[in-house]
């Protein structure tokens, strides 16, 4: 019984894990949800250990089960915040590139450049 109380306490702590983790995607606490990441991978290998030891009783399975699936949706929310969050990287990046392409044509002018106001000299 002791056993299965604690895969109960693992998928509780893989769940409450996952939900900061959403916490901190909508806050874009980047670097806070990378470390936690960790522990989150870390706490499901150790909860992998445990489900391929005693079987749960059909209640507990229950619980198992509902538990996975709220996991389970939080890792598509999860997916759903980090993919947005790629497209605002592809975003800025596709600028800064399209930034240095101008500033490189332009650049070549750099001799004949002339300030707003200047007057032009032939």
């Amino acid at each position: 019984m002791e056993r299965q109380q604690q895969l109960l306490a693992a998928y509780q702590q893989i769940h409450s894990l996952s939900s900061q983790m959403i916490a901190l995607a909508q806050t874009e606490r980047w670097e806070d949800l990378v470390e936690l990441e960790l522990a989150y991978v870390t706490a499901v290998e150790s909860t992998a250990a445990f489900t391929g030891q005693a079987g749960p009783s059909m209640a507990l399975q229950e619980l198992l089960r509902n538990k996975l699936q709220q996991i389970l949706d939080n890792e598509t929310e999860l997916k759903r915040l980090l993919q947005q969050r790629m497209d605002q990287l592809k975003e800025l990046i596709g600028q800064s590139t399209r930034q240095n392409v101008v500033n490189s044509t332009y650049g070549q002018f750099n001799d004949r450049a002339l300030l707003l106001g200047e007057p032009q000299i032939r």
